[in-house]
Formats: structure tokens, C-alpha cells, sequence
């Protein structure tokens, strides 16, 4: 009866009074994906830097290989803590199936031409651990195993919600009340360490798959715990940013000279069991224990810094953020067309660097702009809201007549397809 009422009452505003939407979380997140679509150019182009400036590249494109991906992944388990504060379990597996499955069939079936494979594709899609050569869904694969994830522990994140006071709440936050801020600092890489250790040697890791797939899963687990227990977590942040940014660099060091030094093939990567090597030894764990908390500690420098700098409101952050999935989804398709412009002009690496940034920045925004007026595609392309959100826009929101409006509605509609068109030939006549 009213105890119970009561019990529900109190469980529903603790949970709710401990988690808030962070702008730094958005930031984060803008900022990371904006970091991959470059990251996806200048690995993929042709010519690769060659002499003294090629160290500092391949130093800092593989630095920020190990923990960029591993911080959109807690990034992403922050935002399942956001999104389950008004939604039954139901309406949350509902609303990931929409969100994130409908994008992803689109993708492999429509923008990556797989409707002409169907079979096949279907087959790769339902295949677990396809191979990077061979998954239908491309650099959609974070959003494939978030799906996956998503759904694997939705038990999980409403037992959670359902007992905010619980066991493993209360754990959590004495985690985060360790002194000094050692809590956070060891024990999440002991536990991405341990799974480094016995899964790592059999295979290759690569995009999500195999050793990597449960490290993902980890990364996205520890987000949605962190941003749980809000207050002892921030203060927890705020105890370890100068000793993090300290060790943090000292770390990437340690990282790069162990993956050139240890003797074993692809240590850091996987599968040196299948090259004649044994599955553990002192050097392969060393390699994995600091590969562990040279990631973890990039994720909580990012997060502690952007807590103290960019947790304050922005005009151009609710745009910068709902541009974020179209963009990500549509960025390889103005990569391949960047990449083979400028490899076929014969352009040097940092010269294509330097006028393919701004170039994709603009490309991707320009397909951005046109997507989200066009209200049917809009889901297809991660972007919420329906018609009511496309009045809100130019120039749907400068008149009132009716027949302007289908007007405007039939010409969004039809550029978007004629977009999706050309994106389409472009993947058919440059991917190859």
C-alpha cells in the first residue's frame, strides 16, 4: 500500500536526483567523433608519412587509437544512464531497436549496397565475428555491438534503477570514496587487464570482435556505473586530474615502447598464439596490464578536464550533438570521395590533411542539413523527432501556408534521396 508508494517514491527521486544531463558528456562525445572521422582519413590514405615527421604521426594516431574508441564506449553507457530515466524496460530495448538497429539496416542494406547482396549480407550481419573485410555494417560496428551490449544487460541496468540503494550501487560507491581516488584508478584496469590476459592471445582483435568485444562491453558497463553514483564520481575526478596528468603521458611512453619491444607479434592486438608464440608469458601480460591502464587512464584525463572546462550550456551544443550520428553514419562515403580526389592529385599526407579537414567538416554538415529536413529519413539517419521538429527549421518555420510546406516537404524529400543516390555511385565507383 502507502509504504510501498512511499518506497517507490523515494527509490524514483534518488535515482532521478543522480542522474542529469552533463554538457561535458555532450562535449565529449562531439568532440570523439569529430576525432574519428579525421582519424578514419588520414589512416585510410594512400600515402602514409615517410621519415622524421612520420614518428610523431604514428605515435599519436596509435596512442589515440587505444583509448578513443574505448571513451566513446563509456561515453555511450553514461548516455543508457540519461535515457532510463523515463523509460519501462520495454520502451528503453523499443527505443535502442529504433535508434540504433533501424540506422544500421539502412546502412548495410541501402548506403552500403547490400540490397544487392542480400543473402549474403544478411548471412555476414547474423555471422558472429565476421572479420573486418567481411562485416556488411563497416565502421558501423560500434553501433552494432552497442546494440549488442544494449540489449545484453538491460536486466542489469533496471536492477539497478529498481534499487539505486543496492549492493552493487553501494559497492560502486565506495569505489569511488577510495582515498586519493585510487579506486577508480586501479581497479577498472585490473578487471580490462584480466580480460586482456586470457582472451587476448587466441585472436586477433580487431573493430569490436573477439577479445575486444567483452572489453567494449566493460568500457560501456563502467560508464553507466560511474555516471550512477554522479556526486562521488565527479569528486572522484576531481581528486586525480593532476596525478593523471602526470602519469597519463608517461603511460603512452610506456605503451609505445612495449608494443615495438616485447618480442611478441601483434601484442596488443591479439592472436600471436596462432604465430608460434605461447598464450602467457611475463612479457605478454606485462604488455596487456599497461595497454589496460594506459586506455583507462586517457578516458578518466578526458573526462576529468572536460568536467572542470566544459560543463557549462553552449548554443551550439544541442546542434553539434544531434549532428553527431548522421554525420558519423554518412562520413565515409566524403571520406573515399576526399581520399581518392587527393590520392589521385598525387597530394602528399599532411597536405591532404590539411585541406581535407575542413573539407570534410563541411561535407558531412552539408549532408547533415539536408538530412534532417526531410522528416522520413530522419530516423534511418539517428536523428529523433518527426515532422514537428522539421517545422522548427528553415525554411519550413518561415510561413504558415500549407502548400508552401508540401512544397518545401517534397523538395527535402526528394534532395535527400537524390543524396542517399549519389553516396550510393560514389561507394559503387570509388570503394572498390
Amino acid at each position: 500500500g502507502r509504504k510501498d508508494q512511499a518506497k517507490m517514491m523515494t527509490t524514483k527521486s534518488l535515482y532521478s536526483d543522480t542522474i542529469e544531463r552533463r554538457h561535458d558528456v555532450d562535449w565529449l562525445r562531439v568532440i570523439l567523433f569529430g576525432l574519428l572521422i579525421w582519424f578514419h582519413f588520414v589512416v585510410f590514405y594512400p600515402y602514409q608519412p615517410e621519415g622524421v615527421l612520420a614518428i610523431p604521426y604514428y605515435f599519436i594516431a596509435s596512442v589515440m587509437h587505444q583509448w578513443r574508441l574505448a571513451a566513446l564506449f563509456v561515453i555511450s553507457g553514461m548516455g543508457t544512464a540519461f535515457a532510463l530515466r523515463r523509460r519501462t524496460w520495454k520502451q528503453y530495448v523499443r527505443e535502442r531497436g529504433a535508434r540504433l538497429g533501424l540506422p544500421l539496416l539502412f546502412t548495410v542494406y541501402i548506403l552500403f549496397l547490400g540490397i544487392f547482396e542480400f543473402t549474403q549480407q544478411t548471412t555476414l550481419l547474423l555471422t558472429v565475428f565476421p572479420g573486418s573485410e567481411d562485416m556488411p555494417y563497416a565502421h558501423l560496428w560500434f553501433v552494432y555491438n552497442l546494440l549488442i551490449y544494449s540489449i545484453i544487460l538491460t536486466p542489469f541496468f533496471f536492477y539497478v534503477k529498481a534499487n539505486p540503494e543496492g549492493l552493487l550501487m553501494r559497492v560502486t560507491r565506495s569505489l569511488m570514496n577510495i582515498r586519493a581516488g585510487f579506486g577508480i584508478l586501479i581497479i577498472p584496469p585490473i578487471i580490462l587487464s584480466i580480460n586482456g590476459i586470457l582472451f587476448k592471445p587466441w585472436e586477433f582483435g580487431e573493430v569490436g570482435m573477439w577479445w575486444e568485444f567483452p572489453r567494449y562491453m566493460i568500457y560501456f558497463l563502467f560508464g553507466f556505473l560511474m555516471i550512477s553514483v554522479r556526486d562521488q564520481y565527479f569528486e572522484a575526478l576531481d581528486k586525480i586530474r593532476i596525478p593523471l596528468s602526470i602519469m597519463t603521458p608517461i603511460l603512452s611512453v610506456s605503451w609505445f615502447f612495449v608494443s615495438v619491444t616485447s618480442g611478441i607479434p601483434d601484442v596488443m592486438d591479439g592472436g600471436w598464439v596462432d604465430k608460434g608464440y605461447p598464450p602467457f608469458s611475463f612479457n605478454a601480460a606485462m604488455a596487456s596490464i599497461i595497454q589496460s591502464f594506459h586506455a583507462w587512464f586517457w578516458c578518466l584525463l578526458i573526462f576529468t578536464w572536460s568536467s572542470k572546462l566544459l560543463n557549462r550550456p553552449n548554443k551550439y551544443l544541442a546542434y553539434l550533438n544531434e549532428s553527431v550520428y548522421p554525420t558519423y553514419i554518412l562520413h565515409m562515403h566524403v571520406n573515399i570521395l576526399m581520399i581518392a580526389i587527393l590520392a589521385i592529385l598525387g597530394v602528399g599526407f599532411f597536405p591532404a590533411m590539411i585541406i581535407a579537414t575542413p573539407m570534410l567538416i563541411i561535407g558531412v554538415f552539408v549532408c547533415f542539413e539536408i538530412v534532417r529536413r526531410a522528416s522520413l529519413f530522419r530516423p534511418f539517419f539517428g536523428i529523433k523527432g518527426g515532422q514537428e521538429m522539421v517545422m522548427k527549421l528553415f525554411p519550413f518555420n518561415s510561413t504558415q501556408e500549407g502548400s508552401l510546406t508540401v512544397i518545401f516537404t517534397l523538395f527535402s524529400h526528394g534532395l535527400t534521396l537524390g543524396m542517399v543516390i549519389v553516396l550510393m555511385l560514389l561507394l559503387e565507383i570509388l570503394g572498390g
